[in-house]
């Protein structure tokens, strides 16, 4: 039984996709006003991680949640207001919650997909 490495080129090629996908993420959850879109596009986003990546979509999670932790922290300008920094601190945990849900679910439902 051969064992493939863990960090491959296809690792790091869909750790550039991460990247985008959590550039996304943090669009919308500083551009609207509630928290359906960052929610719906973090999740949508973080199945197609673990489509892509069905044994290492955990992997693929955790870079796309500290990604979008830190790009939130680091380069996103908080709002003045209160009610606007409540809901987007709502919107950015709970799409870092979201994408641990969307990577597994994409993960399961590829590896159905392969035995079926």
């Amino acid at each position: 039984m051969t064992t493939s490495p863990f960090f491959d080129r296809r690792l790091f090629l869909n750790l550039g996709l991460t990247l985008l996908s959590s550039s996304v993420i943090l669009v919308c959850i500083k551009l609207t006003a509630s928290i359906h879109l960052p929610y719906f596009v973090a999740t949508a986003l973080a199945t197609g991680l673990g489509f892509l990546e069905s044994r290492r979509g955990w992997f693929l999670a955790v870079a796309q949640a500290v990604l979008i932790w830190l790009g939130y922290m680091l380069i996103v300008p908080t709002p003045d207001g209160p009610a606007d920094r409540d809901i987007e601190n709502f919107g950015l945990y709970g799409s870092m919650i979201l994408t641990f849900v969307g990577s597994f679910i994409g993960g399961l439902l590829k590896r159905a997909l392969d035995r079926g």
